[in-house]
């Protein structure tokens, strides 16, 4: 699935971001970049499936695309330097339900898990869940199976300050409640990645199961 010629690609674009470049190499984007993480999607939608079968979507729900969009941003860099697919009931669009995000590419490399843009209803669901029991949040975001895989535990930004008052002193204890976003992630190298290729499916959908504690509980909370 993920060889050296996938790296080799994102390497080159690197040094060569724009167009014309793109265009005369599309056809080995296709058969080293592409076609290898679209199946490699595929392997993990296929797995995910059977541990939730809510999880009814295709790579193109998952997956993000290459292109970059440019209207708002200063960066006019054309293209993306990674590949990366958000495999939940949401798909890359997904703002409730737990989900696991993997993204290889020139420089990131990457499997994380959790929750990365709750909408708001589903954010207020989980500070008041936290801050209700913040006991067995401490259970969940300290799960053997959390820290092994992903040892930096929860991450998110934060806001400094929350409008309701018993969220404000709750976070006195508990400073989680303050975070906007509810996701881990744990970094590997190219190395790493090209070793697990045969099994790399597997690898990914491991780190989902790491979170089992931290899955049903969102699941259960946000319904």
């Amino acid at each position: 699935m993920i060889t050296k010629n996938y790296f080799d690609f994102f390497d080159l674009l690197a040094q060569n971001m724009n167009r014309e470049w793109f265009n005369q190499n599309k056809d080995r984007y296709l058969k080293d970049v592409f076609e290898p993480f679209k199946k490699l999607t595929g392997e993990v939608l296929a797995r995910m499936r059977k541990i939730n079968p809510r999880i009814n979507i295709d790579y193109k729900q998952a997956a993000f695309r290459i292109y970059r969009d440019t209207r708002f941003s200063h960066d006019k860099s054309p293209y993306k330097l990674w590949l990366g697919a958000a495999v939940s009931p949401g798909g890359r669009k997904n703002t409730r339900y737990p989900e696991i995000y993997f993204q290889f590419g020139h420089e990131t490399n990457f499997i994380a898990g959790g929750l990365y843009r709750p909408d708001k209803e589903t954010l207020m669901k989980i500070r008041f869940a936290i801050a209700e029991n913040p006991d067995q949040w401490q259970k969940i975001k300290y799960s053997a199976g959390m820290l092994r895989f992903f040892p930096d535990g929860i991450r998110g930004e934060r806001n400094k300050r929350l409008s309701e008052r018993f969220l404000n002193e709750a976070a006195k204890q508990e400073p989680d409640i303050f975070n906007k976003n509810f996701f881990t992630y744990r970094s590997y190298s190219r190395r790493k990645i090209l070793s697990r290729q045969n099994h790399l499916p597997e690898f990914i959908v491991q780190h989902y199961l790491a979170m089992e504690d931290f899955n049903r509980w969102l699941e259960k909370i946000t319904g």
